[in-house]
């Protein structure tokens, strides 16, 4: 195998080493991964010369160009070629048969033959051949994602390829604006073999799929569509959507696309990389109305729990010149899941909160069973929370404020905020259409409003509100800890959480939150004075203010 490798290198026309922070990395350019259809089947290689030199993770970098332009040798994909390398990452920038030299599926057979190029020179190359990821943007996008869905299929004969006693597998597949299905009348339409949309079924390939929301080129209802169904067919598909148009995870966007690519490939590739802290991200609301775009994200250390918190969480404390407050939020139905409340957590996120939310990423709405979660969950977030503050190596540390943290929960959730009112490491309290009147749930009733030592807010939605009554009887029956109690009239018991950023309520929660952890006095006029002006059909009563 040695001895194929060293006659493939032999066609080589540059091999460089360069140094980085990192250490050494040695680039070689225009190796020959087949030999059989021409000189366009070659790629780059970039190899990290610091660490373990056998059994690194590997990606291959599929270029874009709709599949009859484009290059390897474009400067977004040769930078990506080293950043991975930088992290440890053997990496290879391929080339393909585009189709004026050769018609669909030539491609395809191209990218299959290149992964099996690297896994029968996996030994020399220094990776292991179980753990190669692909990446691809548009063009490229479609085919990195045909490596992971068509790994079986049989449409793909592979005759000449050299290679083919190798299997194709991906460990995972990543894609930018990614065509998974041609949208348009002719042959390619008829090939649905040749298209990721031929292949809705449970894959064992995870895949991350990339889009801009406003994509003239690759329609993002089509993405979506896809990413559905293979969901629904139980497959992994990680699913970012932002703002930007074709360029998104090429040129656009990539502070937010950059770092869920990390994620993936660290999380895939079981490479470990210190610097990325967790698993999975996703954009609700293209990132919420305030100034900080915020994310969703399964934390590696709280995998049990979305973190919504503004993407650059440095840039976040630098703009409010302070760390941020923390929100812990619990689920209506006291489910495990926050989905229904994303667009509210989001937008609250973006305007400088970090919220720790009961429940594990969903990246759409799986109408599944949901399971019910013990109120035990909210002190399990407070004590990652103060970890995570002390831990040098978080990138919380300094940047959460541990002496302003607030608990909400909708309905059932609501119950589990009262049910740990003791813990002093609560601030305040915000009951979303809940209150115990003379019942008992998740662990509370109304022995827990005497453990109330901070402000408290409630708001329900009109006596239509199951959580309404209540929520009054509630109001009268605290005498210890100022208390709140707004209603939005028309809102009834699901609120306005699954309106755009969260409706009425959300922009109602957010000042709360900014009058109680952030100090700000503009919402005392609401809240004590009961200035209602922006809020229509809503009343609002308090007591005990000093």
């Amino acid at each position: 195998m040695k001895k194929l490798l060293t006659v493939l290198l032999t066609l080589t026309t540059i091999n460089t080493i360069a140094q980085t922070s990192e250490g050494q990395i040695m680039v070689t350019e225009n190796v020959a991964y087949r030999t059989d259809v021409g000189k366009s089947t070659v790629l780059d290689l970039a190899k990290p010369m610091f660490g373990p030199q056998q059994d690194r993770p590997a990606i291959l970098i599929i270029h874009g160009g709709g599949w009859n332009a484009g290059s390897k040798n474009d400067k977004v994909y040769s930078e990506l070629m080293t950043y991975y390398a930088k992290k440890g990452y053997v990496v290879a920038n391929m080339n393909y048969r585009l189709t004026q030299e050769a018609p669909l599926p030539a491609c395809i057979e191209d990218v299959r033959c290149a992964i099996r190029w690297m896994k029968a020179n996996s030994k020399d190359l220094g990776i292991d051949p179980n753990r190669i990821g692909t990446y691809g943007h548009s063009a490229g996008g479609h085919l990195s994602l045909m490596a992971g869905v068509a790994t079986e299929s049989k449409s793909f004969k592979d005759v000449s390829d050299p290679w083919r006693q190798y299997d194709c597998s991906v460990a995972c597949a990543a894609g930018g604006a990614p065509p998974t299905e041609i949208g348009r009348a002719g042959e390619w339409a008829d090939h649905t073999e040749w298209w990721p949309i031929g292949y809705i079924g449970q894959s064992k390939t995870p895949f991350l799929v990339l889009q801009g929301g406003e994509d003239p080129i690759v329609r993002p209802n089509l993405t979506e569509d896809w990413v559905r169904k293979m969901q629904r067919a139980g497959s992994s598909v990680d699913y970012v959507k932002v703002h930007g148009q074709h360029g998104v995870a090429f040129d656009q966007q990539l502070e937010f696309t950059r770092p869920a690519m990390d994620a993936f490939f660290a999380r895939y590739l079981k490479h470990d990389d210190p610097t990325v802290s967790f698993e999975q991200m996703k954009i609700p609301e293209y990132g919420g109305s305030g100034p900080m775009k915020a994310v969703a994200v399964r934390e590696k250390s709280l995998t049990d729990f979305v973190v919504y918190r503004p993407m650059n969480i440095a840039a976040a404390v630098q703009q409010e010149n302070a760390m941020l407050p923390v929100l812990v939020f619990c689920n209506g139905g006291c489910v495990d899941t926050s989905i229904g409340y994303e667009k509210m957590l989001t937008d609250i996120a973006s305007y400088g909160y970090v919220i720790v939310a009961i429940g594990e990423l969903q990246m759409f709405a799986q109408h599944e069973k949901e399971t019910h979660t013990p109120s035990s969950m909210v002190a399990k977030a407070l004590d990652w929370i103060h970890q995570q503050a002390k831990d040098k190596n978080s990138p919380y540390y300094n940047k959460i404020d541990t002496k302003k943290i607030a608990a909400a929960g909708h309905s059932c959730g609501g119950a589990q905020v009262l049910a740990n009112a003791a813990d002093k490491r609560l601030k305040t309290y915000i009951i979303l259409n809940a209150g115990m009147g003379e019942m008992t749930m998740a662990d509370a009733s109304a022995k827990s409003l005497k453990s109330l030592h901070g402000p408290t807010f409630y708001l329900v939605g009109g006596q239509s509100d199951a959580g309404w009554k209540n929520a009054q009887i509630d109001y009268e029956a605290i005498k210890n800890v100022p208390v709140v109690l707004a209603d939005n009239t028309r809102s009834g018991h699901g609120g306005t959480y699954e309106q755009a950023n969260g409706g009425a309520n959300s922009k109602m929660v957010r000042q709360w939150l900014d009058w109680q952890l952030k100090a700000r006095q503009e919402p005392a006029k609401l809240f004590i004075e009961g200035d209602l002006t922006g809020y229509e059909n809503w009343n609002i009563k308090q007591k005990n203010f000093k």
